[in-house]
């Protein structure tokens, strides 16, 4: 793992691991989102913003305009659009949980003991509009061995578990 990869870890871990104290939602998962929507906290949004997951502005809140890639049908297209901004990596958090609280979100909630399932159903209940946004969490989450964050052990990690090595869950 490259440096800035094991800054990054080193500087939100902490932050992700008090919000999965409070949420019992996926640490791994949360993580895996943060690599990939802030490009190991390199993104501007992030650094500049501390805006880990690509959070849109609401609309009378703090914002800042920058392009982005959204997919209308499958398809990938340039867009411009207003994120929010904070103070900190954990008033982030803090918003993002607010985020997976709401109705939509029920059914990933619903299976959030297993971070690859959870993934899928951010995407259904309409979190990204990336139509691979699962798939390239869950090469994340396996690839960087986040699972070892999350406070249940998955099925879906033989090294973490007693459980089979391969769950159909966990596709």
């Amino acid at each position: 793992m490259t440096d800035h990869r094991a800054a990054f870890l080193r500087r939100v871990v902490p932050a992700v691991l008090a919000w999965q104290e409070k949420t019992r939602l996926p640490a791994s998962v949360v993580l895996a989102q943060a690599i990939l929507e802030s490009d190991w906290g390199r993104a501007a949004l992030a650094r500049r913003n501390r805006n880990l997951f690509g959070i849109k502005a609401r609309p009378n809140g703090a914002g800042v305009v920058y392009s982005t890639t959204e997919f209308d049908g499958g398809r990938p297209r340039r867009a411009r659009a207003r994120f929010a901004r904070y103070a900190s990596f954990e008033e982030c958090l803090e918003d993002y949980a607010r985020l997976l609280a709401r109705p939509r979100y029920a059914r990933a909630r619903a299976v959030a003991a297993n971070p690859f399932a959870f993934a899928v159903e951010l995407q259904r209940c309409g979190y990204a509009t990336d139509p691979r946004y699962a798939r390239k969490l869950h090469l994340l989450i396996r690839r960087y061995h986040l699972t070892q964050y999350d406070a249940v052990p998955s099925a879906c990690h033989p090294e973490r578990s007693e459980g089979p090595a391969f769950s159909p869950e966990c596709t």
